[in-house]
C-alpha cells in the first residue's frame, strides 16, 4: 500500500503540472483497478487541498521531520525537473495520506513500518486539532463542508445526465422502447423533478436529457453497454449538428475530425452522415488514440465495421493540405486543447465512467496561480487554437468547419475568431462565419458583444453555453436547457451570396 500512495501522489503531481487529465494520468499510474481507486483519492484530495494545506503548514511537518517531507527527502528523488512552482513528491505524498488521516475511517493504507506513516502519525493529534480549528474558524458545520468546489456543485446538480442516442446502431424508437420497458418515462416538461423522468433535447435532434442520479441505471443497461447510449453533454453535441453536410449523397462526403479523442463527436458526426461516405479521425496521443479506437468500436462507426470512419494517430498540424490523401476533405470538426474552464464540478465530473470532454488542456487548476500565470496559460493557449484553424483554412476544398471550446474565456472564444478572420489564410481563402440561421438558430445564448470588438453581427454567429444554464434555469431543478460551459462557431467559403464578417482590431 506504501506504493499506492506513491503512485497516487505522482498522479497529483503529473495533474497538478498540467501533464494531463485525473483520468488519463490515473491511468497511467496503475492497471484498471487499481486506476480507479487512483483517481478517486486524488480527486478526493484534490478537494480539500485548501484545508490540508491549511493544516500541514500549522503543524509544519516539513520542519519537524525534514529526512521525509523535507526537500531531501528519498520520495524526490526519482521526480525529475518540475515547472515551477509545482509541488515535489513529498508534498503530494503528505496530501494523500493526511487525506486518508483525517477524512475516511480506515486511515492511512500502508505497513505501519513505513517511515512516512510513522512520522505523520506521530502528529495525528496536532493534525485532528488543527482540522477542527480550521472547521470551527470557518463556520462549517461538518468536516465535510471544507470541501471546495461547493458552488460548481450546485450549479452541476442543475445540469441532466445527457444521452444520445447512436443511430448507428439503433433506431430512436427502439431506444425510446428499450428506454420505457426499464422503467423510464418520458416527459415534455423543462425540468426533471423524477429519477426516473427523461425529455428530449429543444435543439439537437437524439439528444436526451436523464436526472443524473440515473448514471447508474443507465449505464448498465444493455442498450448503453451495446453502445446504442452514448453518454454525451448537450454542448458536446453541438459540433456535429452545426457541421452536419446537407442531406444529400452521404457517400460522396469526405470529412475529418482534428482533434478525435475520446470519440464522441466523431461518432455523432458519423451517424449524422448515416454511416456512409469517409470520416477520418485524427489523435497525436497513442494513449488517447487507443481510446478513440475503443469507443470509435463500441459506436460502431469503425470502417472495418461498415461504418465510415478511418482513426489515424497523427498530429493534425503535420498534415499536408496539398496531399492527395486529404485534399478532398469539404467538412471538419475542430476542437483544440482548451482549459476546460466550462467544465462544473469537474473533479466530480472525473470519477464517472464516460469521457465526453474531449480536449482538456488542464482540468485541476492551481489554486495559488496567480492571474498572470493564468493569462499566461491562456495566451499560450489561443496561440495554439488560432494555428489550428489558419491550418484548417488552407485545406483546398474544405468548404466549412466548426470550431469549438469547453471554455468560458473570451481569450479561447471571442478574440481568437476575430483574431482569425483578420488572418491572410482566412482572407486568401475567402473565410468568414455561417450566419446564425445555420448555426443552431433556436439557441438563445449567443456570443459576446464586448469580446467581438463591439459587433453584433458577429456575436450573433456565434453561440455559448453558460455552465450550469442560464437565469432562465431553475436554481435547484434539473433543467433540460443547462449543460457544461462551450463555445462552437462554424467557419464558411465566403460566396457571392454569402457577405463576409469583418474583424475588427481591438
Amino acid at each position: 500500500m506504501a506504493d499506492f500512495y506513491v503512485r497516487t501522489a505522482r498522479t497529483m503531481q503529473d495533474v497538478l503540472t498540467h501533464r494531463g487529465s485525473v483520468k488519463a494520468m490515473s491511468a497511467g499510474h496503475g492497471d484498471k483497478k487499481d486506476a480507479k481507486r487512483i483517481m478517486a483519492l486524488v480527486v478526493n484530495t484534490l478537494s480539500y487541498r485548501a484545508a490540508l494545506q491549511h493544516i500541514l503548514k500549522q503543524v509544519d511537518l516539513v520542519k519537524k521531520e525534514p529526512k521525509w517531507f523535507g526537500s531531501a527527502s528519498p520520495l524526490n528523488r526519482t521526480q525529475g525537473a518540475l515547472p515551477q512552482p509545482a509541488p515535489s513528491m513529498s508534498d503530494c505524498v503528505m496530501l494523500v495520506m493526511l487525506h486518508d488521516l483525517l477524512f475516511t475511517s480506515r486511515g492511512i493504507q500502508a505497513a505501519k513500518a513505513w517511515p512516512p506513516r510513522e512520522r505523520m502519525e506521530k502528529y495525528k493529534s496536532q493534525l485532528h486539532a488543527e482540522l477542527v480549528r480550521l472547521q470551527i474558524r470557518q463556520g462549517k458545520k461538518s468536516v465535510e463542508e471544507l470541501r471546495s468546489g461547493a458552488a460548481e456543485r450546485r450549479v452541476a446538480a442543475r445540469i441532466p445526465r445527457w444521452c444520445r442516442i447512436n443511430t448507428l446502431q439503433v433506431t430512436e424508437q427502439d431506444a425510446l422502447q428499450q428506454l420505457q420497458a426499464a422503467g423510464f418515462t418520458r416527459t415534455e416538461s423543462n425540468t426533471l423533478e423524477h429519477v426516473n423522468a427523461f425529455c428530449p433535447s429543444l435543439h439537437v435532434a437524439h439528444v436526451w436529457a436523464f436526472h443524473p442520479r440515473s448514471t447508474s441505471k443507465l449505464m448498465s443497461l444493455p442498450l448503453y453497454k451495446t453502445g446504442g447510449l452514448i453518454l454525451q453533454d448537450l454542448a458536446s453535441c453541438f459540433p456535429a449538428a452545426v457541421l452536419a453536410p446537407p442531406d444529400r449523397d452521404y457517400a460522396q462526403i469526405h470529412a475529418l475530425d482534428a482533434t478525435s479523442a475520446p470519440g464522441n463527436k466523431t461518432s455523432h458526426l458519423s451517424a449524422l452522415m448515416q454511416g456512409q461516405g469517409t470520416l477520418v479521425a485524427l489523435e497525436r496521443a497513442p494513449q488517447r488514440f487507443k481510446t478513440l479506437t475503443q469507443m470509435l468500436d463500441k459506436a460502431g462507426a469503425l470502417a472495418t465495421q461498415h461504418g465510415n470512419v478511418y482513426p489515424q494517430n497523427t498530429d493534425f498540424l503535420t498534415l499536408d493540405p496539398q496531399d492527395e490523401s486529404y485534399a478532398a476533405i469539404r467538412y471538419m470538426l475542430l476542437d483544440p486543447s482548451c482549459s476546460g474552464s466550462g467544465i462544473v464540478n469537474r473533479l466530480d465530473y472525473l470519477t464517472s465512467h464516460d469521457d465526453e470532454q474531449d480536449n482538456l488542456e488542464q482540468v485541476v487548476p492551481d489554486a495559488e496561480s496567480s492571474s498572470v500565470a493564468e493569462q499566461t496559460r491562456l495566451a499560450s493557449l489561443a496561440s495554439l487554437q488560432q494555428r489550428m484553424i489558419r491550418h484548417a483554412m488552407t485545406f483546398p476544398h474544405l468548404e466549412r468547419f466548426t470550431y469549438s471550446t469547453c471554455s468560458i474565456h473570451p481569450e479561447e472564444n471571442e478574440h481568437v475568431v476575430m483574431q482569425v478572420l483578420a488572418s491572410e489564410e482566412a482572407q486568401q481563402g475567402a473565410w468568414t462565419l455561417a450566419p446564425r440561421a445555420e448555426v443552431l438558430p433556436t439557441w438563445p445564448e449567443r456570443g459576446q458583444p464586448e469580446a467581438c470588438g463591439g459587433d453584433e453581427s458577429v456575436a450573433q454567429c456565434l453561440v455559448r453555453c453558460t455552465p450550469g444554464g442560464t437565469s432562465e434555469c431553475s436554481a435547484s431543478a434539473v433543467h433540460r436547457m443547462a449543460s457544461n460551459g462551450f463555445f462552437v462557431c462554424c467557419f464558411v467559403r465566403r460566396t457571392a451570396s454569402r457577405p463576409a464578417k469583418r474583424a475588427r482590431h481591438h
